[in-house]
């Protein structure tokens, strides 16, 4: 790899830190104004989200010293931890827009 492609990484990942440090705010606000099942699992998920991709970072530098398949399995399992995260924060941001939008067709008047 050349200088430039190594740039291009590591601005993504900079990009994708930023991004996932964001939502993570993001959620603690959401979960301080208002705790229910939705937000908590939102919360959850989140911070399952940033433990599982600063840990995959962590585990790739370490497999990376071993063997090949030693990488391709810690990043295989660290891809299916990340999935695992994203789908409880994806359960509870689905559960958090039935709700209010349960919510505000109650709240409606009705036309008639």
């Amino acid at each position: 790899m050349d200088s430039s492609t190594e740039i291009l990484f590591t601005i993504g990942q900079i990009i994708s830190s930023f991004s996932t440090l964001i939502v993570l705010v993001a959620s603690i606000i959401l979960f301080t104004k208002q705790r229910t099942l939705a937000t908590w699992l939102i919360l959850i998920g989140n911070i399952l989200i940033c433990i599982t991709y600063i840990g995959s970072l962590i585990l790739n530098i370490f497999a990376g010293r071993e063997s090949i398949d030693t990488l391709l399995l810690t990043q295989g399992m660290s891809s299916i931890a990340q999935s695992i995260s994203y789908l409880i924060f994806a359960i509870g941001l689905i559960v958090l827009a039935l709700s209010e939008f349960s919510k505000k067709q109650n709240q409606s008047p009705s036309k008639g």
